[in-house]
C-alpha cells in the first residue's frame, strides 16, 4: 500500500486554567516538528486543586503535502507510533495550521482556531498503543480531502472532553488522559489511489481541440468513454 510521510507536524499545549473554555481555547506553547518523544502528545487533564480542576489540554498536528495524488482515494491511514502513555482516546479532525497549505511551521495560534471541531476525519480510536504502532483508519471526508487538495492537514485531540462531541465537555472529577508519540519515528498516512480514467488513450484532438481542453462530449464526461469514432 502507497505511503506519504508527515512533511511537517507539531505539537501544541494549551493555557492550564480553571476555566475550561479558557483552557480549550488558548494557547501557551508549541514544538515544530518534534524529532523526541513525547510522553503528552494528545491529553485532556483535570487536576484537583484548592476548590476547583485546573484543566490543561495537549493536542497534536500533522501535515501531508498530497498534490501528487490525482486518482480516488479510499483505504485510508493514519500510522502513528506511540511512546510511554496510552490513557487518552483520541479523533482526528480537519485542521487549517500549517499556514493552511504547509507554507509554515505549527504557530500557537493554531491551537484551537485552526481546528474545524465539526469535521471529524475519523470515529473515536479507543485503543492507543505505548508500545507499537496506531493505526487510525480515516473516512470518505478524509479521503475526499485527500484526493482533491495539495495538503491534507489534521489535529489529533482527545476524545471523552477536548472533542467532548465537538463542543467540548469539561470533567468533574480529577482525570488524568493521556497518550504519547515517538516522533522520531516517522508518522505516516496509507492509502489505496485508482489512477484516474483518462478517455481514449490514442485520441489527441476532436473538432480541432486539443485532448487535455476536453472535459466532456455529447455530456458524457470524457474519462468515462472508451473510444471516440473508432479511436481508442
Amino acid at each position: 500500500m502507497p505511503t506519504l510521510n508527515a512533511s511537517k507536524t507539531g505539537t501544541a499545549i494549551g493555557q492550564s486554567s480553571a476555566t475550561f473554555a479558557t483552557a480549550r481555547q488558548t494557547g501557551f506553547s508549541v514544538q515544530a516538528n518534534p524529532t523526541n518523544n513525547q510522553v503528552t502528545a494528545i491529553s485532556y487533564t483535570a487536576l484537583a486543586g484548592r476548590g476547583s480542576l485546573t484543566h490543561g489540554i495537549r493536542r497534536t498536528f500533522l501535515y501531508f503535502d498530497t498534490s501528487g495524488l490525482t486518482g480516488t482515494i479510499s483505504n485510508t491511514s493514519l500510522n502513528i507510533v506511540g511512546n510511554t502513555n496510552d490513557s487518552a482516546d483520541v479523533i482526528v479532525l480537519k485542521s487549517t495550521a500549517f499556514g493552511g497549505d504547509g507554507s509554515s511551521n505549527i504557530a500557537t495560534s493554531d491551537f484551537f482556531s485552526s481546528i474545524d471541531f465539526s469535521t471529524a476525519y475519523s470515529s473515536e480510536y479507543d485503543s492507543w498503543t505505548a508500545t507499537g504502532t496506531n493505526n487510525i483508519n480515516l473516512n470518505s471526508t478524509a479521503n475526499t480531502d485527500i484526493q482533491n487538495n495539495d495538503a491534507f492537514i489534521c489535529a489529533i485531540v482527545e476524545h471523552s472532553h477536548d472533542y467532548g462531541g465537538g463542543g467540548g465537555s469539561a470533567a468533574t472529577t480529577a482525570t488524568s488522559n493521556i497518550s504519547g508519540i515517538a516522533f522520531g519515528t516517522t508518522v505516516t498516512l496509507t492509502y489505496t489511489e485508482a489512477a484516474a480514467a483518462s478517455g481514449p488513450a490514442n485520441l489527441t484532438s476532436l473538432n480541432g481541440i486539443a485532448k487535455a481542453s476536453i472535459t466532456s462530449t455529447n455530456t458524457i464526461t470524457l474519462a468515462n468513454i472508451t473510444s471516440i469514432n473508432t479511436i481508442a
